[in-house]
């Protein structure tokens, strides 16, 4: 009886740290999938929803869900990233992917993209989860100017427009400023910009940022809270260019045309201080 038991238990001891095979006797990973006859429906079906799941943790980091399309969020295959929210796998096929890679200024592309206009003198804007919202144009009038956004992760504010001088009222900036899903826009003016599902991850940074690894920053635009809208940029202490900021209290402070790209584990820093608006792409 004592060795049939012991038997027992390296048989299913043997069970337990095998591989797992579907359609194959022999798998060549912990589980592989091998295809069936071209009769059978060879595949794999993810949990199909019309919304995203309200209740996500860090246990869920990497989830992949299949969106239908009958609800608010747009059809297609979404991933969970804790931290950053759900983001939309890009089909290598469509036109939105060309885009994604044509124009740094709009990294996720025009896929779904939905104009908004909106008076943040009336109230806040909350980005809807899943989604990105670029900020192309503002105005308030001759009146001095506010925009900010909430990180709504980590409960902070970021001054990204502060237009000091009423005599001034269109702050000079050239590239869009980016606020990432559930954050909220803030300020005293209107703006124009869009929607589009949200494949990248926005960054606010105060003064300066360490590029996380495996990952490249690119910087879009800077403020300063101050009366001195010039600002000298340097990554790992080297001055890159001297530009003018979204604080235009001077009519000859031009912002930074094009983007600066920041390589992993380099830091860019702004010599006068302010909050810098870009995002993190994959190397």
């Amino acid at each position: 009886m004592k060795n049939l038991l012991i038997s027992l238990f390296l048989i299913i001891n043997t069970v337990c740290l095998s591989q797992v095979g579907i359609n194959t006797t022999s798998p060549n990973a912990n589980l592989e999938i091998a295809a069936g006859t071209t009769a059978e429906y060879n595949g794999i079906l993810l949990p199909k929803n019309d919304e995203f799941p309200t209740t996500v943790t860090s246990n869920q980091d990497g989830m992949m869900i299949y969106i239908t399309g009958n609800g608010s969020v747009t059809k297609g295959y979404w991933y969970y990233d804790h931290g950053s929210g759900w983001r939309k796998l890009i089909q290598g096929e469509n036109e939105g992917f060309l885009k994604t890679y044509l124009n740094p200024k709009f990294p996720d592309g025009m896929n779904e993209l939905q104009p908004i206009t909106v008076n943040l003198s009336l109230g806040s804007y909350t980005v809807p989860t899943g989604k990105n919202l670029y900020i192309t144009s503002v105005y308030r009038g001759n009146a001095a100017l506010t925009l900010q956004a909430f990180d709504f992760s980590q409960s902070l504010s970021y001054t990204l427009i502060s237009n000091t001088r009423a005599t001034y009222g269109f702050p000079t900036f050239n590239n869009p400023i980016i606020i990432g899903q559930q954050d909220y826009a803030l300020g005293n003016c209107v703006i124009n910009g869009f929607l589009v599902d949200a494949t990248i991850v926005p960054i606010y940074a105060n003064t300066s940022y360490t590029v996380p690894a495996n990952k490249v920053f690119v910087y879009l635009t800077s403020n300063q809270t101050n009366t001195n809208p010039i600002n000298e940029i340097e990554i790992d202490g080297s001055f890159v260019t001297n530009t003018g900021t979204n604080n235009s209290n001077s009519g000859n402070a031009e912002a930074s045309t094009m983007p600066l790209f920041v390589d992993e584990g380099q830091i860019i820093r702004l010599r006068n201080g302010g909050i810098m608006n870009g995002y993190l792409i994959d190397k």
